[in-house]
């Protein structure tokens, strides 16, 4: 053995998370070098891995940038975690996130908004004209359908019907 240390699919890690995704099975004898030229003395601080989630996790990268007084960026970032229900695979592959990649999916009695970050936000389904507010991610999700809402709504100040 090399005495680096090793973890497969399942294990807990230091902080009580367990390691959603990977191998179920560890391999020993990799090519030689490979641990070193990532992490230079083998030991890291969890970057580019989440060591709560034993996920790996890159920050945004930008594509491409064109400056001005309206400047245009076209931003991406890398999250291998997987939740239980997991967004779908979007216009750069498995696991990337764009500002635009947002979707709201109806699965069965509920909905399920997957935001550019990745996660599933699940909602009761709505019916025309209905609201509803998520507290832990302060975000109002409103169904259309209606002219207008009634006064009692907090949103009814900024609906309007489209044309």
């Amino acid at each position: 053995m090399s005495g680096k240390p090793a973890a497969r699919m399942g294990d807990m890690t230091q902080f009580g998370g367990p390691i959603v995704q990977g191998s179920a099975g560890v391999f020993i004898g990799a090519p030689t070098g490979i641990a070193c030229s990532v992490c230079p003395g083998g030991r890291t601080s969890g970057s580019p891995v989440n060591p709560l989630l034993g996920a790996k996790v890159l920050p945004g990268e930008t594509d491409i940038a064109f400056p001005g007084p309206l400047p245009l960026m076209l931003t991406r970032a890398y999250s291998s975690y997987q939740t239980k229900t997991p967004a779908p695979v979007e216009l750069f592959g498995p696991g990337w996130k764009a500002p635009f990649d947002i979707r709201l999916q109806l699965r069965g009695e509920e909905l399920i908004l997957n935001d550019n970050g990745g996660r599933s936000i699940h909602f009761e389904p709505l019916l025309p004209g209905e609201t509803a507010f998520s507290r832990s991610e302060s975000l109002w999700l409103a169904r259309g359908g209606v002219a207008k809402l009634h006064e009692s709504n907090v949103l009814h100040v900024l609906w309007q019907a489209l044309p």
